[in-house]
């Protein structure tokens, strides 16, 4: 599908980078079949939980606040109620994994040895994250992305990537 709107095109962008990282993210909780912490001299461990967290605290946050502020609103008043009622239901899960995620994260990049039950929190919410975030992604780019697509006219997606 050829997107034609700003925030189509900036909506699939933001899943695409989001499905990179969770790839990464899988990877690195799978290895070694995801029993181990790290090391506590593991530079790439350590960037990687501060990039985690980074796009976390920041990118999905923005992303929810883009799709729940500017776009659900218009979606319900289109007739697309019940996929923004799916949608804020798994974003609502979605924060509440990130929230138990992110303390873990934190702990694990300020030094000294991860210990094990802070890695089993990172490995079990991280997990869940990567699940509950790559479905919702799926039905945004199935659904959400074509309606928004088809929803706005020119001058309303202009000025929604204007303002944000």
């Amino acid at each position: 599908m050829q997107l034609q709107r700003h925030i189509s095109r900036r909506l699939h962008e933001e899943h695409m980078n989001a499905l990179a990282l969770l790839e990464q993210l899988e990877q690195i909780l799978g290895g070694r079949k995801g029993a181990w912490p790290p090391p506590p001299d593991d530079p790439a461990w350590r960037a990687f939980a501060a990039k985690l967290s980074e796009a976390l605290n920041n990118e999905v946050s923005s992303h929810f606040a883009l799709e729940e502020n500017a776009l659900f609103g218009r979606l319900t008043d289109a007739g697309n109620g019940d996929l923004v009622d799916l949608l804020l239901e798994e974003h609502a899960t979605i924060r509440a994994v990130v929230a138990e995620l992110l303390p873990a994260c934190a702990l694990s990049t300020r030094g000294g040895a991860v210990e094990p039950a802070t890695w089993q929190a990172i490995k079990m919410h991280g997990l869940e994250l990567a699940e509950r975030l790559s479905g919702h992604i799926n039905k945004e780019e199935l659904s959400l992305v074509p309606a928004v697509e088809e929803l706005l006219d020119e001058d309303t997606d202009r000025e929604l990537a204007m303002a944000g």
